[in-house]
């Protein structure tokens, strides 16, 4: 399945589409790392414990019940997302990070950004739980920030 993304121009909306229709959002903050997203139904919030560590909450929508958990490597770039017990490996293909996969014990999802210049791309995929496509993404999100801070 592909799925296609599109962020505003400061990169703190992230609107997720399956063909010309929205199926998913992906909502930040400029000024703080928390996040909330919608796929397919499933809502999340995403809440670091601090804008330098290395571990990101997922919670429902509310922001109470614990449904799992991003661990960043920031020296490889790469992170384990662990959801509902189940673990994912996120990493970027490339230096350009351009491209970046997240793999499971039984599918893999593929994002490409379509340029530099524009905050806009697709996701492939076949079976990948809606909730961890939203988590990949939030990841590649945190990593441009974590960059953009230490540079």
């Amino acid at each position: 399945m592909t799925l296609t993304w599109k962020s505003s121009w400061i990169g703190n909306e992230c609107r997720i589409f399956r063909g010309k229709v929205i199926v998913g959002l992906l909502k930040t903050s400029a000024w703080k790392t928390d996040a909330y997203g919608e796929l397919n139904g499933h809502l999340l919030t995403f809440k670091p414990k601090g804008f330098w560590n290395s571990e990101t909450k997922i919670l429902d929508i509310e922001g109470k019940n614990e449904l799992g958990k991003i661990e960043y490597n920031f020296w490889k770039s790469t992170a384990l997302i662990t959801y509902q017990q189940i673990s994912y490996e996120w990493k970027f293909n490339s230096w350009k990070r351009m491209d970046w996969d997240i793999k499971g014990p039984e599918d893999t999802a593929h994002f490409v950004k379509k340029s530099m210049w524009n905050n806009e791309g697709t996701i492939e995929y076949d079976s990948m739980p809606a909730p961890i496509i939203l988590a990949a993404m939030y990841v590649q999100i945190h990593f441009i920030r974590m960059t953009a801070a230490a540079s």
